[in-house]
C-alpha cells in the first residue's frame, strides 16, 4: 500500500560519477522508493558481476538514509546492440506492464528518464508522451548543468571510496531531480476526437471516448457529455437526474409535454444536420401528429383523449362513441365521404379537423402543406429499403419539390403555432450552444 517503485535503466554515469550521484542513485536519494527495478544491458551486467557497484551503492545509500531498498534486477545479458530503439520500446513496455499488474491504486511508479543510452531514453520518452501507463517520469540534470565531457575510468570502481567522496551526501547538496511534464499526446488526440464527435453531434461516440479520460476531465465536462448522450436519446429521466442542482441552461423549453415534443424536434433537426435523411423522414410523422395535437388543443379546444382510446398496445385510436359526444363524428365522416376509418390517429385526419375548426387561414395552409409533404414521403421511407437522399425527397414531394430543410422549416413554423418556439427563435440553436459549453469545458 502506497509503495513507491522505481524503474530505472542503468547507464554509464551510474551509480556515481565525478563525485556526484548518477541519475539512478539521485532519484533514489530524493524519492526513497520502496522497490527499485534496475534494467541492465550486457555492458552493465559485466560491471555488476565485476564489483556489484549498483546494488552496493544503493545499500550504502540506504544505510545513510535509514531506508531499505528492495532491489530487483532485470538482466539482459544478451543485449549488446543498445542503440536500437525498437528493442527497448517493446521490452520496457512488457516490464512496466508486469510491474503495474502488481501495483494497487495507491502505489506510485517512478521512471528514470535520465539514465541509459539515447535509444533507452527515447523509448521511455515515447511511453511517457503517449501515457501508456501510470507513472511519474523524472529527469535529473548534471551537476554542472551541461554535458559531461571529462573522461573518467569506469572499469575501476571502489564502492566504499566512491560513496565516501560523493558530494551529494552533504546536507546542503541540491536536488537535481525534476518531474517531467510530458506532453500527453494520447490525451490531446482523444480530446480532439471528442470535440470532433461533438461538432458532428455524435454524443454517444464522444462519451465513449470520454470514458477513457474520465479521471482527467473536469466534472462539468463529463457531466455535460452524459447529458448530451441522454438528450440525443430522448432519455429525459436520465437528463433530469444529471442536471439536478446544476444550471447549464440546456433545455430552452421546460414545460411538461411541450418539452418532450420540442426535444424530439431538436433531435430530428440533428438527424437532418447529419444527413440521416431516412431517419429524419421516419421521424417527421410522429412529430407532426404531436404538433397538430397541440394546435387542436390550443387553437380549437379539442382534446384527443376526448375523441380517442388507447388499445391494448397503447396505440391511440379514434373512438366512434367519443367522437359523437365531442360533436366530431359527422364532420370526419363528411370529410371522408362516409368512409372514415376508426383506426390510429394520422396527421392528415388532424389537419382536416384543424381546417374545419380553426379560423386562422394562414395556419391552416401551413398545416395542410406539411401534412401533404409528410404523406408523400412517409410510406416509402418507412416500408421499403431505399436510399433516402435530399434529391430523393425533392422528387417525391409532388409539386412542392421540397428539400429536407424545407420540410423542417415548415415544422418549425407549426411548432411556433403550437406554442413551443417561434421559427426563428434561438431555442432552435440549443444543441449548438450545448456543444459550445462542452468544448469550452474540455479546453
Amino acid at each position: 500500500m502506497k509503495k513507491k517503485i522505481l524503474f530505472s535503466p542503468v547507464g554509464g554515469t551510474d551509480p556515481v560519477k565525478y563525485l556526484r550521484d548518477g541519475s539512478m542513485l539521485h532519484i533514489c536519494r530524493h524519492y526513497q522508493p520502496d522497490i527499485v527495478y534496475l534494467y541492465l544491458s550486457h555492458e552493465m551486467m559485466e560491471y555488476h558481476r565485476k564489483d556489484n557497484r549498483y546494488v552496493d551503492a544503493l545499500e550504502h545509500l540506504g544505510r545513510h538514509l535509514g531506508h531499505t531498498f528492495d532491489i530487483r534486477l532485470i538482466e539482459r545479458d544478451n543485449l549488446t546492440d543498445v542503440q536500437q530503439y525498437d528493442i527497448f520500446y517493446e521490452d520496457f513496455r512488457q516490464e512496466i506492464q508486469k510491474i503495474e499488474q502488481e501495483m494497487d491504486d495507491s502505489d506510485t511508479l517512478l521512471l528514470n528518464m535520465a539514465s541509459g543510452t539515447p535509444a533507452m531514453k527515447s523509448a521511455l520518452l515515447v511511453m511517457a508522451t503517449f501515457a501508456e501507463y501510470r507513472f511519474l517520469p523524472i529527469q535529473v540534470s548534471t551537476p554542472k548543468k551541461k554535458m559531461n565531457k571529462e573522461h573518467e575510468d569506469r572499469d575501476h570502481f571502489e564502492n566504499e571510496l566512491e560513496f565516501a567522496l560523493n558530494e551529494d551526501n552533504e546536507q546542503d547538496a541540491p536536488n537535481r531531480c525534476e518531474e517531467v511534464k510530458c506532453l500527453n499526446l494520447v490525451k490531446l488526440i482523444k480530446l480532439d476526437t471528442i470535440k470532433k464527435h461533438i461538432r458532428a453531434y455524435d454524443y454517444p461516440a464522444a462519451l465513449s471516448v470520454a470514458e477513457e479520460l474520465k479521471g482527467e476531465l473536469g466534472k462539468d465536462a463529463y457531466c455535460l457529455l452524459q447529458i448530451a448522450d441522454a438528450r440525443i436519446k430522448l432519455d429525459h429521466s436520465r437528463m433530469d437526474k444529471l442536471m439536478a442542482g446544476k444550471d447549464y441552461g440546456i433545455c430552452p423549453v421546460r414545460e411538461g409535454n411541450k418539452r418532450k415534443v420540442f426535444e424530439y424536434a431538436l433531435a430530428l433537426q440533428v438527424k437532418l444536420i447529419r444527413q440521416d435523411y431516412a431517419d429524419f423522414i421516419r421521424g417527421v410523422t410522429p412529430l407532426t401528429v404531436d404538433l397538430l395535437e397541440s394546435i387542436l388543443k390550443g387553437r380549437c379546444g379539442i382534446l384527443l383523449e376526448d375523441c380517442c382510446k388507447k388499445d391494448e398496445k397503447g396505440i391511440l385510436k379514434w373512438h366512434a362513441g367519443k367522437l359523437k359526444r365531442a360533436g366530431l363524428f359527422d364532420l370526419l365522416q363528411e370529410e371522408y365521404n362516409g368512409g372514415f376509418k376508426f383506426g390510429p390517429v394520422y396527421a392528415n385526419q388532424l389537419e382536416k379537423l384543424i381546417a374545419r375548426k380553426c379560423g386562422d387561414e394562414r395556419l391552416c395552409q401551413k398545416v395542410k402543406a406539411v401534412t401533404q409533404v409528410e404523406s408523400q414521403v412517409r410510406n416509402v421511407a418507412a416500408h421499403e429499403i431505399v436510399s433516402v437522399t435530399d434529391q430523393w425527397i425533392r422528387e417525391r414531394t409532388k409539386g412542392a419539390a421540397c428539400s429536407a430543410w424545407d420540410i423542417f422549416k415548415m415544422i418549425r413554423q407549426i411548432a411556433g403555432y403550437a406554442g413551443l418556439a417561434p421559427e426563428k427563435s434561438q431555442a432552435w440553436n440549443s444543441y449548438d450552444r450545448m456543444n459550445e459549453q462542452i468544448i469550452e469545458r474540455l479546453e
